[in-house]
């Protein structure tokens, strides 16, 4: 393998993403990014969303003992965040967001998107992380969205902060997608009962702000169908 290029972090901005989608190939019309602004039991959001993505500050990786094996029935798609791709949390959250929601987000034929995904759908986690690194045009693309971000790009160390994706198995199985996690990248927590996946998400993450000694420096974004 060829000496990987560095993959800059990028910032938490719902119109950043949904522009670095689309240029990758997913059709703006069958999805939107929307921000939560509020984790209050009487703020669900009525947007039908698909997948939350979390922001929050960095403890390093996930101990192994704390991850749960998925249901080999829900069969879900994962990638591993390799050690060259450091700065890359908030792709791999993208990644495993729309990779687990492939009936309802649509990709354009031959895009970068559609390209990577038949590519790898039937790779490990840790194969398609190659792939990730070694793909010229979904680099290019990322680079060119973080350099539209606000704030001065930062390369390729710990960045301070860390995505993670949840998302709902075909099987209403809630389910906490972490790509540095040491153990499997998909840490199962619940199935959904009467509650919704708002109410389930908001539980998780107050009890990751109690386990941050209420450290609020978190942001959380939804994949909506538009």
């Amino acid at each position: 393998m060829s000496k990987s290029l560095p993959w800059h972090a990028l910032e938490s901005d719902p119109d950043l993403w949904r522009v670095y989608m689309e240029k990758l190939g997913a059709d703006g019309n069958s999805f939107e990014f929307i921000e939560i602004y509020s984790l209050d039991e009487d703020y669900p959001p009525e947007e039908n969303i698909y997948a939350f993505i979390f922001l929050y500050p960095d403890n390093g990786p996930t101990p192994i003992s704390n991850i749960s094996s998925p249901d080999v029935h829900d069969n879900l798609w994962t990638i591993k965040q390799i050690a060259e791709l450091d700065s890359c949390c908030c792709l791999i959250a993208l990644l495993h967001a729309i990779g687990n929601n492939l009936d309802n987000i649509v990709l354009k034929p031959d895009s970068p998107l559609a390209t990577f995904f038949e590519k790898t759908k039937n790779m490990t986690a840790d194969e398609r992380a190659v792939v990730l690194l070694n793909d010229q045009k979904i680099h290019q693309a990322h680079e060119e969205t973080a350099e539209q971000g606000q704030t001065a790009m930062v390369d390729t160390e710990r960045v301070g902060h860390h995505y993670i994706a949840y998302i709902v198995s075909k099987n209403n199985n809630l389910y906490a997608m972490n790509g540095s996690s040491r153990g499997p990248q998909a840490k199962f927590i619940r199935e959904l009962d009467k509650e919704s996946f708002y109410s389930h998400v908001t539980r998780e993450i107050k009890q990751r702000i109690h386990e941050l000694n209420g450290d609020i420096r978190f942001n959380l974004i939804g994949l909506a169908r538009k």
